[in-house]
């Protein structure tokens, strides 16, 4: 009889002690006594007490200790310790129950399913109005709506794992992962088979300076993606179109305004660094991180 709690759970972290355990503690709520599931913890270059709080939420994971700050070198080393498929890599930032990762871990077993995603909440209670604008558009664009995989929650099957193979040394792991399989191939789970929700939850920045930091490394990383891994299933967003239908679907005006202000600072601030030396420098926002 299949083991359905058999799967393996990636974090990896990078000076992560102010939400590691929030993030642990969520995704070993109501896990069921005995389980099988396998967490690792990747913590790479940490100068903070990730470590020490990994070890003290979560006895049971396997903590890794890793010298190099690097997200993908961290990913890759928990790969090769990792037990188990399906495999889940959830960021230390994200909140996601066990039941949503048991349910996702059962979506990804079905036959043809490569990668996939749980249903995304977010958490925009202590944003400024100008991001909740920026959001409310957000969530209309293909790159959300069209099967999401990404956004701090993810996973991939053992045939996934087999034909992608290892991580490369990019910053958009989520990205390149969703670009590399057909849209038939990507799931979204939102409910169980009894209906529950299934959902992770993300934390946006409460202020705009922060999401156009936010945006400014995200755009970097998929233009270094598209440059070094290209694939034909990469979504486009923000085209004239999409905000149109966005705006059919009951966003308002300002709430637009509010998101086209923030892109067009983003592709100023891009073009800045771009002339600069075009380095990827992992901006995040460390506000959305407190309690």
């Amino acid at each position: 009889m299949t083991d359905l709690t058999q799967f393996t759970v990636i974090i990896p972290a990078h000076n992560e002690e102010a939400v590691i355990g929030r993030c642990l503690t969520k995704a070993l709520q109501d896990a069921p006594a005995g389980h099988s599931t396998q967490f690792i913890v990747a913590a790479n270059g940490c100068a903070d007490r990730t470590v020490e709080v990994a070890r003290a939420k979560a006895p049971g994971a396997l903590i890794l200790d890793l010298a190099e700050g690097s997200k993908p070198y961290a990913m890759n080393a928990a790969n090769e310790v990792a037990k188990y498929f399906p495999r889940i890599y959830l960021d230390a930032d994200v909140q996601c129950d066990y039941h949503s990762l048991l349910s996702l871990a059962n979506a990804l077993r079905q036959k043809g399913v490569m990668a996939g995603s749980p249903s995304l909440s977010l958490d925009l209670s202590r944003s400024s109005y100008p991001i909740k604008s920026y959001y409310r558009v957000w969530q209309t664009q293909p790159y959300v709506t069209e099967k999401l995989v990404g956004s701090g929650c993810y996973g991939i099957s053992r045939e996934a794992h087999e034909r992608i193979g290892a991580f490369p040394q990019i910053t958009g792991d989520d990205i390149w992962v969703r670009t590399r399989f057909r849209p038939e191939e990507r799931v979204n789970v939102s409910k169980d088979a009894a209906g529950k929700p299934v959902f992770f939850v993300v934390t946006p920045p409460r202020r705009a300076i922060d999401q156009i930091r936010v945006e400014t490394r995200r755009r970097l990383g998929n233009q270094e993606m598209i440059r070094l891994h290209p694939s034909p299933y990469h979504t486009r967003s923000n085209a004239v179109r999409n905000l149109q239908l966005a705006l059919r679907n009951g966003v308002s005006p300002l709430d637009l305004a509010f998101y086209i202000g923030i892109k067009a600072l983003v592709r100023l601030r891009l073009e800045f660094v771009k002339r600069r030396n075009n380095v990827i420098v992992w901006e995040r926002d460390e506000a959305a991180r407190q309690p």
